[in-house]
């Protein structure tokens, strides 16, 4: 159980461009960051617990980067 909170813990970024979660690129010294999909500044952060609660995301297959990928290749 403490392995699943740890995992609740983790640092994301959440693009509302894109509506997914993707990497992000800090720009300058404030707390601003740019999606490396769309290149937008209109990115989110904070842990994945609070991420998925706030914009509603209930796919756990969302927060896995290399899921994501293979679907889109499809």
């Amino acid at each position: 159980m403490k392995n699943n909170n740890l995992d609740d813990e983790a640092i994301v970024f959440y693009c509302k461009d894109c509506e997914e979660i993707v990497d992000a690129d800090k720009c300058g010294k404030r707390y601003v960051y740019k999606c490396k999909k769309c290149r937008t500044k209109n990115v989110a952060f904070g842990t994945k617990k609070s991420i998925s609660n706030y914009f509603r995301i209930q796919d756990d297959k969302a927060f896995e980067p290399e899921e994501r990928e293979k679907s889109e290749k499809k």
